[in-house]
C-alpha cells in the first residue's frame, strides 16, 4: 500500500499546500453521467487532489489560437506539469496513474472530470454560492490538480462545520446576469449555462480579449 506521506512530501516540493484523497467507490454522487473517476479509470481506487495557492497570478495568460481556444492560464500549465510528475512518480512505484485532462463535452465545456468536485470530495474546500471551491486557507484563490490511481490510499471526507457563504450574499447581488440563486444551497443555486452564455457573449464582442 502506498504511504500517503510519500505523496504529500512529493507534492509539497512543487508548492502544494494541501493534499486530499477522495474515494471513487464511495463519493462523487454529484458527478455528471460519464464523468465519474471510474468512467475514466475502471480500476481507480484513489483520487489524489492537491491544492496550489495562486493569488492574482492565476489570471496571467498566454494567448494562442488553437481549435477555438484563445488563451491558457500560465498557472494551469504548471499545475498540469505537476500532475504529470505525480503520475510518473506513481508509475515508477508500479501503480497505474491517469491525469484526467480535457473535456467530456467541449461544446458545453463539460470537463472529463470535475476538479472542483474532486477537491470537494477530498475535503480540500466547499462549494461557494458561485460554484467555486472555497478553502479555509486561501478562499477561492486556489488551483487544484488531480491524478487517478489504482493505489489504495486512506481517503479523506468532505469538510464539515465550514460554511463561508452562510451569511454572505455578495456574489449573488453583484452577478449582472442573475446566475446565482442565493435561496438555494451551493452549488445548486448556480446557473452554469447562464454564466457561460454571458462569458461567450463578452468574448464575441471583444474578439476574445
Amino acid at each position: 500500500m502506498l504511504m500517503r506521506k510519500e505523496v504529500e512530501n512529493f507534492l509539497i516540493k512543487f508548492g502544494a499546500f494541501k493534499v486530499g484523497i477522495a474515494d471513487p467507490k464511495r463519493d462523487f454522487k454529484m458527478a455528471l453521467r460519464g464523468c465519474h473517476p471510474r468512467d475514466i479509470m475502471r480500476n481507480c481506487n484513489s483520487v489524489i487532489v492537491f491544492a496550489l495557492h495562486v493569488g492574482l497570478d492565476y489570471y496571467t495568460t498566454l494567448e494562442y489560437d488553437q481549435k477555438g481556444d484563445v488563451e491558457s492560464r500560465v498557472f494551469n500549465i504548471y499545475r498540469d506539469w505537476v500532475c504529470l510528475q505525480l503520475a510518473n512518480f506513481l508509475m515508477d512505484k508500479d501503480y497505474e496513474a491517469i491525469v484526467p485532462f480535457g473535456f467530456k463535452n467541449s461544446k458545453d465545456k463539460v470537463a472529463r472530470l470535475s476538479f472542483k468536485l474532486a477537491a470537494y470530495e477530498a475535503g480540500l474546500g466547499v462549494y461557494g454560492r458561485q460554484s467555486l471551491i472555497i478553502t479555509p486557507e486561501y478562499g477561492p484563490r486556489v488551483n487544484f490538480g488531480v491524478v487517478l490511481t489504482d493505489a489504495s490510499i486512506k481517503p479523506d471526507k468532505p469538510l464539515k462545520d465550514f460554511n463561508p457563504c452562510k451569511e454572505c450574499y455578495t456574489c449573488a447581488k453583484l452577478c449582472s446576469v442573475k446566475a446565482i440563486n442565493a435561496r438555494m444551497p451551493p452549488p445548486t443555486g448556480f446557473n452554469r449555462k447562464r454564466c457561460l452564455n454571458f462569458i461567450d457573449n463578452i468574448r464575441q464582442k471583444t474578439e476574445g480579449r
